[in-house]
């Protein structure tokens, strides 16, 4: 039956819903033959029908693998892109084809060389033997390689433990995109990216906004083990620029408990102008939990902010606080029978039944 499924998925006149049908059977034959018809749907002016030829090829799992990888030595270099850019959509079930897409990052086409690292990492811990090369990659001037050299890193995880050192030191490259990938890296290679915390630190101060806003974003994905960073991202949390205050202010977040030290820096945010940092504060405070007690009285007025989403974090922050926030009680039930938004009126019963179970 693969046959005719193929048949209806290459008809381009064909009703798109019929389409998107014929791809969901192909996924579930799982018919290796079916993957070039797939690859060729995947770029479907029809919206649908395209979402539906990358599910299908996920689907297909292993037995997508080898036809994917007999098309990486194809004549045209647009197809070989794709053929790596498929395999990374199959996850863990591509690790028989690390060695080919390994060969496909020295291609002559760029493009095919940054679809291969971008499914090395994909791929996940299986493909460690490309953390060299990718390293490598860090220190190149074209972005696009950069970027993809962090993304790869970043999916192989602690593996790649040993690209650590090159990644910080590309934390204030010129090119904005490169620098949030490899901010990313950080966080996923994990826990030894704490190493590095106080050099990321000393670039907190740097004169360009953005770049700030980056090595904010490397901190808090370190998490926990970033406590080292708690004052001097408090101390940020005044930045003239709004975006490096909400970077700090989740980065604190993230953090967690280990940033109780940065509660009365928080509060003081409580004022920003900005709602998008009063969201950020409200979240991080939350994520704080217990010790963010003192901001209980910030948080209370934040629950009549104009901005449902602002209304939202502060309810989900008095409700992580416990016991001290029971006093927020009355606004918190107003809020649930008379707010416009129902996510609103939802936490807000939530928040009542915690915070009453904890005050009996």
């Amino acid at each position: 039956m693969s046959w005719f499924w193929i048949l209806v998925l290459t008809r381009d006149w064909l009703p798109p819903q019929l389409r998107v049908r014929a791809a969901e059977k192909l996924g579930e034959l799982k018919n290796p033959g079916s993957v070039t018809a797939l690859l060729q749907a995947r770029h479907e002016k029809a919206e649908h029908v395209a979402e539906a030829a990358v599910a299908a090829l996920k689907a297909l799992g292993p037995a997508a693998v080898q036809p994917l990888v007999s098309r990486l030595t194809h004549a045209n270099p647009q197809e070989r892109a794709n053929a790596a850019e498929a395999l990374g959509w199959l996850g863990k079930d591509a690790r028989p084809a690390v060695s080919a897409l390994m060969k496909s990052l020295t291609d002559s086409q760029i493009g095919v060389r940054v679809r291969a690292a971008e499914s090395l990492g994909a791929i996940g811990p299986s493909a460690v033997d490309a953390v060299p090369i990718l390293i490598e990659w860090l220190k190149d001037r074209e972005a696009r390689l950069v970027e993809a050299a962090a993304k790869g890193l970043g999916g192989i995880g602690p593996l790649a433990k040993d690209a650590l050192p090159v990644l910080v030191d590309q934390i204030t490259r010129a090119d904005k995109a490169a620098r949030e990938v490899v901010a990313e890296s950080l966080g996923k290679i994990g826990s030894l990216s704490r190493i590095f915390v106080p050099k990321l630190v000393s670039h907190l101060t740097h004169v360009d906004a953005d770049v700030r806003e980056t090595i904010a974003h490397a901190i808090g994905g370190i998490g926990p083990d970033a406590k080292g960073a708690v004052v001097p991202l408090a101390t940020q949390l005044g930045d003239v620029d709004r975006a490096v205050r909400n970077a700090c202010a989740k980065a604190l977040g993230q953090i967690g408990s280990n940033a109780t030290a940065a509660v009365p820096a928080l509060i003081e945010l409580f004022n920003d102008k900005d709602w998008g940092v009063r969201e950020s504060t409200c979240r991080a405070l939350g994520l704080i939990g217990p010790a963010s007690s003192p901001a209980v009285p910030g948080l209370m007025r934040q629950l009549q902010d104009d901005r449902g989403s602002v209304r939202l974090a502060a309810i989900e922050a008095l409700t992580a606080i416990g016991t001290p926030a029971t006093v927020a009680l009355p606004t918190i039930k107003t809020l649930h029978s008379s707010d416009k938004y129902a996510t609103i009126r939802a936490a807000a019963e939530l928040a009542i039944a915690k915070l009453q179970a904890n005050s009996e």
